[in-house]
Parts: C-alpha cells; structure tokens; sequence
C-alpha cells in the first residue's frame, strides 16, 4: 500500500506543469525580448531606408542573413547550445546594418557580420555569455580595417524628392547648401554629398598643433580683431553646419539609423515603457555627455594670432548660444544610437541600477571625450560603449546588491585594511 501511494505521488509530481511551485516564472522569455527589441530596433531602420534609399535596406537584409547563415554554421560546428536560435541572430544583423553607412559594399556588411557573429559572441558561448556588444564588435573591426570606405570626406544624403527611391551613391556637391529642407536633387543626381557636422565642431577641439584656430566664437566672431575667423556655429562653406532641425529629423550625414533622433527616442521610450531598460541608462549616458560637452575646453583665436583655451563653453557666449553649440555636439554623431540600443544590451551591461548610472556616465563621459579630442577614432560612441563593456563585470561586482546585516561597500575596507580589521584592544 504505501509503495502505490509512493507511485501515485511521484506521478502527480511528474505531472506538475514548469511554472508551479517551486519554480520561478519569467513574465517573458529570453525569445519574446529580443523579438520585441528587434521590432523596436526596425523602427530606426525603416527611418534610414526612407532617408537614404533602397541602398540602406540592401544593407540591412545583408547584415541579417550574413548573421543567421554564420551563426547557423557555427552553431552546426561547435554544437554551442547558446547559438542555436535565430531570434538574436536577427537584432544582432539590424543593429549592425543601424551602425553601417547606406553606401557600405556588400562584402564589408559580411566581414562586420562575421566578426559580430564569430568574435562577438561564439568565441564567448553563444547568447547571454559574451562581453562586448557582438554588433559594435563587427562594427569596430570593419572601421579599423576600411577606414576609407566608411569614413569618407564628404556623406551623402537623399534629396527630398528623390526619399526612399533615389540612389544615395549618385551624389553631386552642392554649390550652396544652407539645409535640406525645401531642396530639390542637384541636376543629374539624387543626393547631396555634405561634410560630416563633426568636420566642422572637430575644429574646435582638435585643430594641428602648427595652424591656427579655425573659429574666433561659437556663434558670434570676435568685432574688434580685424579680419576675425568666423563662428563655428555659422562658418561658410564647405563647413556651414546643417540647422538643428536637419539633426533632429535625420536629414544629414551619418550611419542608417544613427541621424533620426525622433525615431531613436520613441523607439527607446518604448523599449523603458516595456520594463527591458532601466531608464536610468540611457538618461545617465546621454547627461554626461551632455556635461562634458558643456564643460570640455574649446580652442578660440584671440588678438594677434593668440589661441585662447576657453572652459565651460556652455557659457561663454550666454546660455542660449552654449545651448546650441552642446547640442550639435551631442546629435551630430552615434551618440542617441548608443544610448538607446546599444549600451542597453542586457548581456554587456549591469544588471543593478546603481551599477547601470556608473556604467551609463562613465560610457557617456568616454564618448565625448573621444569625439572631441580623439580624431584618430571615427566611432568614438561605439569604441566608448565597447571600453565600458570590458568593466562591466567589475562595476556589477562593485555595486552587487546588499547583503542583509553588511554595508553596501564593505568590499571597500579590504583596501583601506589589507589585512583584516583591526580589532579594539581588550
């Protein structure tokens, strides 16, 4: 009798479904998240294919089927459990093709897949155990290895009648070019090719150290030198910087999902309002670049062909000119990209919030400085993101949770006493 009642409750057991008690349930799977994320992410990615022609979405099905077919054969070679499915492998293709220029080649698409897929996550073990970013992997090593080909003079960008239909390659340089809107293609072509906005604000902060300063003002030249430079927020061609709305629709130079600032916010609002980011990161992130854009030293000419080293330039010509100036700095490269789907990878980040702020300033804070002063990185948000990647595991270890009865930072004591506490003399 008690061996069959032994059987009967070993059946019941058996029987139980996997979300009863004692097991934990997740309100989403591993696979719903990065469906969802990868719906968010095409949002970006159909206002690049708008803004730079059917080119950007040549690349964006290049960039996902090179992903899947190269995580399929390794996943058929190394029999990594982690790389068996095919849902990352598709957010890992769109936000490499949101990284890349609508003009990228084909095979330069396959080589930043196979890096992202490969380097990025196999070498690691698959999904959920790797360190950087895969997508920023293969978007780093294609920029060290054709700098050229995706880091050109001059970009181009659709003209307003010719969107989502015209050849981005067929560009012609305008003679003068004052904003995007209102502008029909040039004759015999579909785009302008425009200077990359960081052209002009790279002056400011990175001119050779035997020319002088480009600029004598952000936005007002300096009256009583004669023959003064101009501002930099005003500066002639081929250096004029697009109006602040060209950078807030996405109308000038930059990667397929890098340039529209709506889309990116709405699209990352969406991604905090479904609980798989901590709107912490991306506000810590995007406020300390803002600062120290606000702050970092800008190079000014000065009366007789002095150079003046000008702080806080947030203030230096009133706060509605400084206003101005910090936000080009901010929206005319990768920045709102980073901050929104990038840095938010749930793999490569902290996982407590407190461990997210310290990840999300420190990242910020890295990416601009590099953009203002570190000309010889053309994806400074990107190389950022990838730097604080590598010091995630030690900021989550620094901010790990509370243990009941301990300080947060006890950890800390051991390097103020190496070797043990000192106990009170009896």
């Amino acid at each position: 009798m008690a061996d069959e009642l032994t059987a009967a409750t070993v059946m019941r057991t058996r029987r139980l479904p996997a979300f009863e008690a004692p097991f934990l349930r997740a309100p989403e799977g591993a696979r719903r998240v990065f469906l969802v994320t990868l719906g968010a992410a095409c949002a970006p990615l159909l206002a690049g294919v708008v803004l730079f022609g059917w080119r950007a979405a040549v690349v964006a099905c290049i960039c996902v089927a090179a992903c899947v077919i190269i995580e399929h054969v390794t996943y058929r070679v190394a029999h990594t459990p982690a790389l068996g499915g095919r849902s990352h492998a598709y957010l890992t293709g769109v936000l490499l093709a949101l990284t890349l220029p609508a003009f990228t080649p084909w095979y330069v698409a396959v080589i930043a897949s196979a890096f992202a897929v490969i380097i990025g996550k196999a070498v690691f073990g698959g999904v959920g155990h790797f360190l950087w970013q895969p997508a920023l992997v293969g978007r780093f090593a294609v920029a060290v290895m054709f700098p050229a080909l995706l880091a050109p003079g001059d970009w181009p960008v659709l003209a307003q009648n010719r969107l989502l239909v015209g050849d981005v390659t067929d560009a012609r340089t305008p003679m003068d070019y004052r904003g995007w809107q209102d502008r029909s293609a040039p004759e015999g072509a579909d785009a302008f090719r425009l200077p990359h906005p960081r052209r002009a604000l790279a002056k400011l902060t990175n001119r050779p150290t035997d020319a002088p300063p480009a600029y004598s003002g952000l936005a007002m030249p300096r009256l009583e030198m004669p023959g003064a430079a101009p501002a930099a927020l005003h500066a002639p061609s081929p250096d004029r910087l697009p109006p602040m709305r060209d950078l807030v629709f996405g109308t000038r130079p930059g990667g397929i999902g890098e340039t529209c600032i709506i889309v990116l916010l709405v699209a990352g609002g969406y991604l905090v309002y479904r609980d798989y980011v901590r709107w912490q990161l991306p506000v810590a992130f995007l406020a300390s670049a803002w600062c120290v854009a606000a702050v970092a030293p800008v190079q000014l000419a000065g009366p007789s062909q002095t150079v003046e080293t000008v702080w806080f330039p947030l203030l230096v010509e009133g706060l509605d000119v400084g206003f101005t100036y910090v936000n080009y700095q901010l929206l005319s490269g990768a920045t709102v990209l980073a901050a929104t789907f990038l840095i938010t990878e749930m793999s490569s980040r902290p996982a407590t919030v407190g461990g997210q702020v310290i990840f999300g300033a420190a990242a910020g804070a890295l990416a601009m400085g590099l953009q203002l002063y570190v000309t010889a990185v053309p994806i400074p948000a990107y190389a950022a993101v990838l730097a604080m990647n590598t010091f995630a595991p030690w900021i989550e270890r620094m901010w790990r949770p509370r243990v009941l009865g301990r300080r947060r930072l006890a950890w800390l004591g051991s390097l103020v006493h190496p070797f043990g506490e000192r106990r009170p003399k009896r």
